[in-house]
């Protein structure tokens, strides 16, 4: 009995995670679709600059419609110093894209992203929204998945972190961290 339940955490584990080990490597190009339609890679849209890649999905509750308007206070601040790419993935088209933008709200630029990019930085199921950093030598500083949930994770682990009731709490003190790494990227301390 034991045996099975090993195997079904170990299965369990494997189906849901993110290669936290990317922290320390090179960023992983992919390809996506701008709000205007064009096709692009991501390393087009960075081109050697600090970038913050926001991955979501739509279906995600509550980190897309709970944190991802969250992210709109950085963007407005930090813009002009970093890349933010918001990475939607799912087939979705531009109209969509704007209706989700409105209904958010959402001022990040989105992008559609293709299975590379899922690949590439292996993200399943339960990741989102999974958020990358990535300097201006194209290297991954930091992870952060689900920074909504009481189950989020930090790459590498923020020692400063603290559990947090709710989810707004939760939301908060990510917001935080990420304006935190934002400031090492672009060299604020």
């Amino acid at each position: 009995m034991k045996k099975v339940i090993v195997a079904l955490l170990t299965a369990f584990s494997l189906s849901y995670g993110f290669d936290s080990s990317l922290v320390g490597k090179e960023f992983r190009d992919f390809r996506s679709i701008d709000e205007k339609g064009n096709v692009v890679k991501a390393s087009q849209i960075i081109d050697h600059k600090p970038a913050v890649i926001v991955f979501f999905a739509i279906g995600d509750q509550p980190g897309t419609f709970k944190f991802l308007p969250n992210m709109n206070r950085l963007y407005e601040k930090y813009k002009d110093k970093a890349v933010f790419m918001a990475v939607l993935l799912s087939r979705s088209n531009k109209n969509e894209v704007q209706e989700l933008k409105k209904m958010l709200p959402l001022k990040l630029p989105v992008y559609l992203g293709y299975s590379d990019a899922i690949r590439n930085y292996d993200i399943r199921k339960v990741d989102v929204p999974l958020i990358v950093f990535v300097d201006k030598e194209g290297l991954i500083t930091n992870i952060i998945a689900r920074p909504e949930s009481s189950m989020e994770e930090i790459y590498p682990p923020e020692k400063s972190l603290k559990e947090k009731e709710t989810i707004e709490e939760r939301i908060s003190q990510s917001i935080e961290i990420i304006e935190k790494y934002i400031k090492k990227l672009i060299g604020d301390k």
